[in-house]
């Protein structure tokens, strides 16, 4: 009798572990049971390192302003990590729709195996180059933030793996494993940040090390995961040299992440510079604080978004344009929602929110003003995630790489070249400001040409996914 129990709750785990079925025909339901997981553990994302630089504000705004110098690398290097993990879940989950298990595991486990070997060059190259990658550091910020860089160093490689076993985790519809994966990293960083920080008077350094703690516990996790083989996907050694060319279609439709995820990491040094020239370590500061809450509110419509395109991925591996049109719908939906209310939020209580980070009235004010021009523009910010997860699932690397490069990229930087000079620290707001809001009409534009074209292909292949849900536009 104890055997049959064992073996009937032994089940049951397993039954909560497994991935979802991306082919079930009640379609919200299922996006909402994959997108909301990883709305929520990108929310916790967010949220983590919100508190982290609530502690260290408690040490000095210097310390806060020795993390913006330093993000911007850590975001070059996780580009890659995240153009990886989107090509590499793409792939997978069209291998998935066309009924191909095995060379989905083959591609993941050569994908991830590619991700930590770049971690681990990419490690090598910050301890050997610390002084030539800390762009925009005053002599005072210069020492905090490299023995900061130093550090962080090491969490390099176990970075790349965790970003791609998350997103593999997502592309075979297991969000709710990733989601809770990633709950247990960040709160075991926020219970570490303040033990390091000040219990063991580590400062900085102790931030650092937190995170690489907490990292290692998830990707402990993630080895069980797949050890006891709870997911869809096999992970092997099994595979051939050959298979390697395997990559270059995963690196083709991640190309569009990656080059978006650099564009910023280039936008926040260059906003960064410019807020340090005209206020100094208060402007670096300030437009950290803002730079930081805007996170909070894209991380969670790009959560929302990575549980669609698995989603989205694995319907046109099948050719069921109908269900790609119908989750498309849903996802415009969901996504203007959540981003705008969050936009809202942030409009109205922008000196209240930077207040949580400092109690600099100067730092304050900047902050104040960054947060208004940097989520005015959140509004369309749904627009802009739905139409860069289709076009990555239809592989559509050039068009995806438009909308991407738009905001941070081929928009943003002609005009912090041309206001700045003529109206200082007003100029660069006001580019911030109108490169998000022309990004935003650009992608309500093709967004509306992409449902045109979907509307045309269903009408012709008739699937069984009706009625669309009333809400849908």
């Amino acid at each position: 009798m104890n055997d049959m129990s064992d073996a009937s709750g032994s089940f049951r785990r397993r039954q909560r572990l497994a991935p979802e079925d991306l082919a079930s025909p009640q379609l919200f339901r299922l996006l909402l049971r994959l997108g909301l997981p990883a709305m929520f553990g990108l929310s916790i994302n967010a949220a983590h390192h919100t508190i982290n630089m609530v502690f260290v504000g408690m040490i000095g705004e210097d310390q806060i302003a020795a993390i913006m110098i330093v993000l911007p690398i850590l975001m070059l290097i996780a580009a890659f990590g995240e153009g990886i993990g989107v090509g590499v879940a793409t792939e997978v989950g069209r291998m998935l729709g066309a009924g191909n298990r095995s060379r989905a595991g083959i591609i993941a486990s050569i994908s991830l195996a590619a991700g930590v070997v770049f971690g681990a060059a990419s490690a090598i190259a910050i301890v050997a180059f610390p002084d030539l990658l800390l762009f925009g550091a005053t002599p005072a910020l210069q020492p905090l933030a490299q023995h900061y860089l130093m550090i962080i160093a090491i969490s390099v490689p176990l970075t790349m793996a965790q970003i791609i076993l998350d997103f593999l985790a997502i592309a075979e519809g297991n969000a709710r494993f990733s989601m809770w994966t990633l709950v247990a990293c960040f709160a075991l960083n926020m219970i570490l940040d303040p033990i390091m920080i000040f219990g063991f008077g580590l400062g900085l350094q102790g931030v650092a090390i937190a995170t690489i703690l907490s990292q290692l516990v998830a990707l402990c996790i993630y080895g069980a995961y797949h050890a006891r083989r709870l997911g869809t996907v096999r992970l092997t050694l099994g595979w051939r040299w050959r298979d390697i060319g395997s990559l270059r279609a995963v690196l083709a439709v991640g190309a569009p992440t990656t080059l978006t995820s650099l564009a910023t990491a280039g936008a926040i040094a260059a906003m960064v510079s410019l807020a340090g020239t005209y206020h100094g370590e208060a402007g670096i500061a300030g437009v950290g604080i803002a730079l930081r809450l805007l996170a909070v509110g894209t991380l969670p419509v790009i959560g929302i978004s990575l549980g669609a395109q698995s989603i989205l991925s694995f319907a046109w591996g099948r050719g069921d344009m109908a269900r790609v049109l119908s989750a498309t719908r849903i996802l415009t939906v969901v996504t203007s929602a959540v981003s705008g209310a969050y936009g809202l939020t942030a409009l109205a209580f922008s000196e209240q929110l930077a207040s949580f980070f400092t109690d600099d009235p100067t730092v304050i004010d900047i902050a104040g003003q960054a947060i208004i021009s940097t989520h005015l523009p959140l509004l369309l910010f749904g627009l802009r995630q739905t139409v860069l997860i289709l076009f990555q699932a239809q592989g559509r690397p050039k068009a995806a790489v438009a909308i991407g490069l738009a905001q941070n990229g081929y928009l943003l930087f002609p005009l912090m070249a041309l206001l700045p000079p003529f109206f200082g620290f007003s100029g660069l707001l006001a580019a911030i400001f109108l490169a998000s809001a022309l990004t935003g009409l650009l992608s309500a534009i093709c967004l509306m040409s992409a449902l045109r074209a979907l509307r045309q292909r269903s009408a012709d292949h008739l699937t069984s996914i009706r009625p669309y849900p009333s809400f849908c536009p």
